[in-house]
């Protein structure tokens, strides 16, 4: 009589049918957003608060004693805050990279890297805007470099770059923010479906913007994402163009 030979590997997947069957996986990712919070999770809060209130005095100390501890001692040498500008800029570019350009050439692999990398750039962008702010010693007056309407005839100096930092920063941040939601729509969807509290459910059911997973939703979230990574494609080099200009 012939008997069945097993291919290599599957009693593990056997083993694992029920844990890894459909919807399993999603199981597995939400499971620890509905339950507490373990002990190592409230050590690194404890860190990250801490190190916020770091943060805090230091910018603190930063405007009331001035920029020169930054090094820089007169109105032509940018010091410090502009290094950093630059290195935050970087990251946040290597975050793009990584979602938007590897999305345009059609590398299904990206999406292990995805959620992590959009994340990376907004939280990047956001650390890279402080830096023109408290450059100018007066981070009060930071809505003057703003082509907003007033009333003293007060425009930005466009030949400048502190306004063109703005309007690159700005529009890379909502670009980017834009990318990085979408592409959470199926995700949050997933946390509407298995939240247990009602007001859990409406928080992340007004996220979800009404994804059912159905095939349409599919294509339109495809069709968005490939304009949107396109439109953050060449909005990567004029924020390197602007931070040119800088130096």
């Amino acid at each position: 009589m012939a008997t069945q030979q097993s291919l290599p590997g599957t009693p593990m997947l056997s083993a694992g049918k029920e844990r890894f069957g459909p919807g399993g996986i999603i199981d597995i990712v939400t499971k620890p957003i509905f339950k507490n919070a373990p002990l190592w999770w409230w050590v690194g809060f404890l860190v990250s608060v801490v190190l916020l209130l770091l943060f805090l005095m230091t910018l603190g100390h930063l405007v009331g004693t001035g920029v020169g501890i930054w090094d820089n001692n007169n109105a032509v040498v940018w010091a410090t805050d502009i290094v950093n500008l630059v290195f935050w800029i970087g990251i946040g570019h290597a975050g793009t990279f990584i979602s938007a350009f590897l999305l345009l050439m059609r590398q299904h692999w990206r999406s292990a890297f995805s959620r992590f990398a959009e994340a990376m750039t907004l939280f990047a962008l956001v650390t890279a805007g402080l830096f023109p702010i408290f450059h100018t010693g007066r981070p009060w007056f930071a809505y003057w470099v703003a082509p907003y309407p007033n009333q003293v005839g007060l425009n930005p100096q466009w030949t400048s770059a502190l306004p063109w930092d703005l309007v690159a920063i700005s529009t890379y941040g909502i670009i980017s923010l834009v990318f990085w939601y979408i592409d959470l729509l199926p995700d949050l969807a997933s946390l509407r479906d298995r939240a247990k509290n009602p007001a859990a459910r409406l928080f992340y059911g007004s996220l979800a913007m009404g994804w059912r997973g159905e095939s349409t939703h599919w294509q339109k979230l495809q069709s968005v994402s490939q304009a949107l990574a396109g439109l953050a494609t060449p909005l990567v080099i004029s924020v390197h163009s602007v931070i040119a200009m800088d130096f």
